[in-house]
């Protein structure tokens, strides 16, 4: 008997959200076919079966939560194996891993017959705190690995992605830290368990103010944490400025027509691609993204523009890649295709990363022209953001009032890379584009 095991669908992740299982229980699979989709952080992720066989049993259903490391299927290999199987109630046959096994032992050893060796420090006792959520800390090999090594992973600074204790954190701690009391692998587990309930479980609380209190999702969470570490990390300035696009609305609503013969729906947020991509040409310095960890700037020798996206589960920035490459119509046709793609919950890691800037456009969802903060989407330097377009009146060379349509542009750049006259250069030169759309198109992408 196969136990499929979770596998970590991105750097740190510790749990993922079982979206749909392709097969159920007693279908026959090949090797290769996709067999479940599973959301980790803003992704959604297709996995294929390992073998070929029968599928055996379910650990996690769809809509549950599964953890990296731990089976959430049992693959029978023929199908006498699988008659065997359902015909036993379904108790897996399957020798468990050998961490397994030695989290199973650990448990049952009483603390005192714990006999001290060269490899387990002597524990000194220091306050740790019980309510962090030990999954979040680190991947379960890990965790199995601090407690054989008699360390409570909570008192442990991780080094890792996302702040993840590794192996070599454990080693350090133990080299160079001072020991904790060790928490058994019952009082571990006991943990883990009450934290699995809390993520499927809503409290009703109070009486006079009741409330419904229930886990964020991995998407909402990778979400906050993302605009958490680009508000505390960047020297953000946010420029508030308008752009004339009197000629930029008339050319758009004749190339509409012909894009919708083509099955195209052209908006304005293919303009805006276009735009950013000769304002980075123009100012490469914005094309960058800087590791202060490692004191290095990097310049990008690609110019791929993130589309902000609204989907029912959260915002995700998938890329037009190669913007520059790609004609207007080819980046309208593209953004259709992805933002529909996120929207279905489809898009994956691949689609997302690697950006030159971002854009967003919330036009069609203001009810006026408006400014507004946007938030950098790290490790890019800057973003743009967009409002309707609304008419006003602003004066002519002479002073006089006249109407026209106007473009809200709020541009938000790291100051830790860039200065703001160059800034504002950038942002002078992606206003011009704006208001000449055949200067846009000649010198854009």
């Amino acid at each position: 008997m196969y136990q499929y095991i979770l596998p970590d669908a991105g750097e740190g992740t510790h749990e993922s959200v079982i979206m749909s299982w392709a097969a159920k229980v007693g279908d026959k699979i090949t090797e290769d076919q996709v067999l479940l989709e599973i959301e980790s952080d803003k992704a959604v992720v297709e996995l294929p079966s390992p073998i070929t066989g029968y599928l055996a049993k379910i650990y996690v259903e769809a809509g549950d939560t599964g953890i990296v490391g731990e089976p959430i299927a049992d693959i029978a290999e023929t199908e006498e194996e699988l008659k065997s199987y359902l015909a036993g109630g379904g108790a897996s046959s399957a020798p468990a891993p050998k961490a397994e096994k030695t989290e199973v032992a650990t448990s049952e050893v009483k603390e005192t017959e714990v006999p001290k060796t060269d490899s387990v420090p002597e524990i000194v006792v220091k306050e740790v705190d019980d309510s962090v959520d030990v999954r979040t800390l680190a991947v379960p090999r890990v965790r199995r690995y601090a407690r054989s090594k008699g360390v409570d992973i909570r008192a442990i600074q991780g080094t890792g992605n996302h702040g993840k204790v590794t192996m070599e954190d454990v080693d350090n701690f133990l080299a160079h830290g001072p020991s904790v009391k060790a928490s058994s692998a019952k009082d571990d587990a006991k943990s883990e368990q009450t934290a699995a309930t809390a993520s499927t479980q809503k409290v009703v609380s109070g009486e006079e103010y009741p409330e419904v209190v229930e886990k964020l999702s991995s998407m909402r969470r990778t979400i906050a944490d993302a605009l958490s570490k680009s508000s505390t990390e960047v020297a953000q300035v946010t420029v508030f400025d308008q752009a004339e696009v009197d000629a930029l609305v008339a050319h758009r609503n004749k190339m509409k027509v012909l894009a919708a013969e083509r099955d195209i729906k052209l908006t304005f947020t293919p303009y805006l691609v276009k735009a950013l991509v000769g304002m980075l040409k123009q100012f490469p310095d914005l094309n960058v993204s800087l590791d202060m960890d490692k004191n290095e700037i990097s310049h990008h020798q690609y110019y791929n523009i993130g589309v902000a996206t609204d989907t029912p589960r959260g915002l995700v920035v998938p890329m037009i890649r190669h913007a520059d490459r790609k004609s207007l119509f080819d980046i309208a046709k593209e953004i259709s295709e992805i933002a529909q793609k996120a929207r279905d919950g489809k898009i994956s890691a691949s689609d997302m990363g690697k950006g030159s800037i971002s854009v967003t456009n919330v036009g069609a969802a203001a009810t006026a022209g408006v400014w507004s903060t946007p938030i950098i989407n790290l490790p890019e330097i800057a973003i743009l953001n967009v409002g309707r377009i609304d008419k006003v009146f602003v004066p002519d060379e002479e002073g006089n009032p006249v109407l026209k349509q106007v473009m809200k542009i709020s541009f938000a750049f790291d100051h830790r890379a860039i200065d703001g006259v160059y800034a504002q250069k950038a942002i002078n030169l992606l206003k011009k584009y704006l208001s000449d759309p055949d200067l846009l198109l000649a010198e854009g992408g």
